[in-house]
């Protein structure tokens, strides 16, 4: 059958129009992944019929009504949730637990990671080898070992809780007034070097080190040299032999340290430390030491011991919506104001600090939301539960009587913010907020193994950026940390964002390795769920999937961010 003409073009028959189409690559490749497609359904489809119908000869139906059932086991550290409660109410905690690991994690690893691969490009050799010590240290170990490491090493050597660290000591505490001439004195300095020219800068960019040597060394000599009533200042005595032994070894570490640096700023602090100490030495033999101090009272508020790390409650009171509103105006006015002074600086070239004006703007609404709120009168008189009667009791005699509670607390305070410290009773703290040890280990494993891949990444990154950028921005008069994060870092960023996140994916995934050191995230929690009801399918599919939204979550929030840094081109 031969086709037909139509005009001066012949017409192709039926069939040559099939061969036609068939012999075209593109519908090849499409029936192809059409097929595809098909044998995975079919395969699919077969499998989870095989599965099903062998979980359903032993009466374990893959479902979800199973997370209604009752849990039966506690949580750790899980407030709210006890045995009584669901499956689901314990995955819920999982998850709880695995995105504050995730969040922290992510916030911790970028921070030291950016600080980590900075300093191995320092100028400083010390800092730059340290520094590649332990980041390749940390890259060649395994995470899981590195966990056990933090776990049974670091957080479990810890003191007891009746021994606990506390931060700061608590009692009476005085503070040398020349602590404060320091601090004048190096506000005077920093002030006064800010202003120089960039020449003048490079000669006496050794004067504020020389200043902080100085300073330490006399610390120094205060601390273990000076006495008072048979104890230096700092509560350590030791014998003359030991203040020898400590004055030698200071001085020759001080002495390797000043020939194996070559940088100008270290060699500064070097001689401010020698020069220090021989100040601090005469005004120990010459009897010269001040002993002028101001007197506080010091209250803990950090407690860290081998069950966790316990810190300070922030409770709202009933007047922190009023204080609030001040807020929010202030936050406000500092948008407004940020955008005023920026276009105004684009009109007329005169830079004006709007980043400081706009802090400046909240802080100010802030305490004057806080004055104002704290200024409203309270009630003379309370409702109290007394002998099952409920009865009216001035405010003030309710308070030293303790009739109220927690809440009627915050409901009665003057205050829009109350930041309740940690109290001991016994073997457990009445209030505070306590930082699990197992989670603390975990958070601490993830964050430094995973900075010291970013540390990598940030310095391929900045290795990235042309050396003529660096030329150009210290010829136009910027400073190393002008340079740093207006010149160098946007660029970089380029390069750094998308192996950057690779790794966050990474640490996201990596959480799940708490379940070697019994912290309940989403795997910790599901195994035992999935040991108790039975419903491994079920369970093993519920865990995937959390870890598939956490994961496309962090995906795509770092698409959008490498979207914003890509160059637009034509």
């Amino acid at each position: 059958m031969t086709g037909t003409r139509i005009g001066n073009r012949p017409q192709k028959s039926f069939f040559q129009n099939i061969f036609a189409l068939v012999s075209d690559l593109r519908f090849i490749q499409i029936l192809g992944q059409i097929i595809f497609l098909i044998l995975v359904v079919i395969a699919v489809t077969s499998l989870v019929s095989s599965i099903t119908g062998a979980l359903a000869s032993r009466n374990l139906t893959p479902s979800f009504t199973f997370l209604e059932n009752r849990a039966g086991f506690a949580i750790a550290g899980a407030d709210g949730y006890s045995p009584n409660d669901s499956y689901w109410a314990a995955f819920n905690v999982g998850l709880r637990n695995t995105l504050i690991v995730v969040v922290g994690g992510l916030i911790g690893a970028t921070v030291l990671g950016i600080i980590a691969g900075v300093f191995l490009l320092s100028g400083n050799w010390l800092i730059r080898t340290i520094t590649r010590f332990f980041v390749e240290i940390l890259r060649n170990t395994p995470l899981l070992l590195q966990i056990f490491a933090w776990y049974f090493i670091a957080i479990l050597a810890l003191p007891q809780l009746n021994d606990a660290l506390t931060l700061p000591n608590p009692g009476l505490v005085a503070l040398p007034l020349r602590w404060f001439v320091y601090l004048i004195v190096g506000v005077f300095v920093w002030r006064s070097l800010r202003n120089l020219r960039i020449e003048q800068r490079e000669r006496r960019a050794y004067l504020a080190p020389l200043l902080v040597g100085i300073a330490a060394a006399i610390e120094i000599g205060f601390a273990f040299f000076y006495k008072t009533s048979g104890r230096n200042l700092f509560g350590v005595g030791l014998s003359g032999g030991g203040l020898q032994l400590l004055y030698v070894t200071a001085s020759i570490l001080v002495l390797i340290a000043l020939f194996l640096t070559t940088s100008r700023q270290l060699r500064a602090i070097v001689g401010g430390l020698i020069l220090g100490l021989l100040i601090g030495a005469l005004l120990f033999f010459f009897a010269l030491a001040p002993d002028a101090a101001l007197t506080v009272e010091l209250h803990s508020f950090i407690y860290l011991s081998n069950r966790g790390l316990v810190y300070p409650e922030i409770h709202t009171t009933a007047r922190f919506a009023e204080w609030f509103l001040f807020v929010v105006i202030g936050v406000t006015v500092a948008v407004a104001l940020y955008f005023y002074l920026g276009r105004l600086t684009e009109q007329t070239g005169n830079p004006h600090p709007r980043g400081r004006y706009a802090l400046a703007s909240i802080v100010l609404f802030a305490l004057i939301g806080w004055f104002v709120v704290a200024a409203e009168p309270l009630p003379s008189a309370v409702p109290v539960e007394q002998d099952g009667a409920i009865t009216y009791v001035p405010l003030e005699d309710a308070r030293n009587q303790g009739l109220l509670t927690p809440s009627d607390e915050l409901q009665y305070s003057e205050q829009p913010v109350i930041v309740a410290l940690p109290e001991r009773a016994g073997l457990r703290f009445r209030t505070g907020t306590l930082l699990d040890q197992r989670y603390i280990a975990l958070l601490l494993a993830l964050v430094i193994y995973t900075a010291a891949f970013i540390a990598e990444i940030v310095r391929a990154g900045i290795l990235a950026v042309p050396r003529g950028q660096l030329e150009a921005s210290r010829a136009l008069g910027l400073k190393n940390g002008q340079t740093l994060y207006m010149v160098i870092l946007p660029q970089a960023l380029r390069v750094i964002i998308p192996p950057l996140g690779n790794q966050y994916l990474n640490l996201a995934k990596n959480s799940s390795l708490a379940l070697a050191i019994a912290y309940s995230d989403i795997y910790a929690v599901m195994y035992t769920v999935i040991n108790q009801s039975g419903q491994a399918v079920t369970g093993i599919l519920i865990i995937m999937i959390s870890y598939l939204i956490i994961s496309l979550i962090i995906a795509g929030g770092m698409n959008w961010i490498n979207g914003r840094f890509q160059l637009v081109t034509r």
